[in-house]
């Protein structure tokens, strides 16, 4: 009898500790699904930031063939970890062989979002972690100014006019900026290019696209290095601030005095 007891009770509690212990563990998911919210609901960049890409003047250094341009960007925060962005840029692409001669060129421009993920340490803090997307678009033309084919029959020679043409992609990108000095940034990023619908030119097709690289790629992969300058103008405090309107003092009228008729008295002999 006493085993009995002995064993309905180790039972017991044995169900209420598994109990408990799937309570708590209820609670620890509960915990891990709700995720804190961030403590930096701030405006960390006051001002306008405009920077420059100093590796675009150096592609030839990882690409084929002779490419160079220039890039500039500029952004703001419009509201807490919130950055619109817009770059612009110019670049030219020559390839020059015993068999082609080919030149392109144009300008190409950005627009797009960046979210920052990185939570700042406190207000001081403007570094950023960032992921953020963009649609690009170019105006472009490209010249073939000599080729040559060897074949059965004997070499061919030729050339090709100048071709204008527009084309368009979009980016996904991941990156970085970090303050180094009082309102002096750098910072890097890590693009993937997708080529979107482009109409064709006719022969010979697009070569180069300025902005995207190699037309011949539906995806395209590239890395910036940019440096930055921070113009100290926090605009919002001229936004919704209206000025005071003077106030309007009313004079209050001046009553007259009221003249009071002479009493004639009777006079008495």
């Amino acid at each position: 009898m006493r085993i009995l007891k002995l064993t309905f009770f180790l039972c017991l509690l044995a169900a209420i500790s598994f109990g408990q212990a799937r309570q708590v563990h209820k609670e620890k998911e509960r915990e891990k699904k709700v995720k804190p919210k961030r403590t930096d609901n701030y405006i960390r960049l006051k001002g306008l930031r405009f920077g420059m890409d100093v590796t675009r003047p150096f592609q030839y250094l990882w690409t084929k063939g002779d490419r160079y341009g220039t890039e500039f960007s500029g952004d703001l925060e419009i509201s807490p970890n919130l950055f619109p962005v817009f770059e612009s840029g110019y670049e030219f692409m020559k390839i020059k062989t015993a068999y082609v001669d080919y030149s392109g060129q144009g300008s190409y421009s950005r627009f797009g979002m960046d979210y920052n993920f990185l939570q700042a340490e406190n207000k001081n803090d403007k570094n950023i972690l960032y992921g953020g997307i963009r649609y690009g678009f170019s105006l472009a033309s490209q010249k073939v100014n000599n080729y040559l084919i060897n074949s059965y029959w004997g070499p061919t020679t030729g050339s090709f006019p100048n071709q204008k043409f527009f084309a368009q992609w979009g980016e996904i990108l991941l990156g970085m900026k970090g303050e180094v000095f009082h309102n002096f940034y750098m910072g890097w990023s890590i693009r993937c290019k997708i080529q979107l619908n482009n109409k064709t030119i006719g022969y010979p097709p697009a070569y180069f696209i300025p902005g995207f690289g190699k037309a011949a790629n539906g995806t395209n992969f590239d890395l910036t290095y940019s440096v930055y300058y921070n113009i100290p103008w926090d605009f919002r405090k001229n936004i919704g601030v209206k000025k005071p309107e003077p106030i309007k003092v009313k004079a209050k009228p001046v009553k007259k005095p009221v003249a009071k008729k002479p009493v004639l008295k009777k006079l008495t002999d």
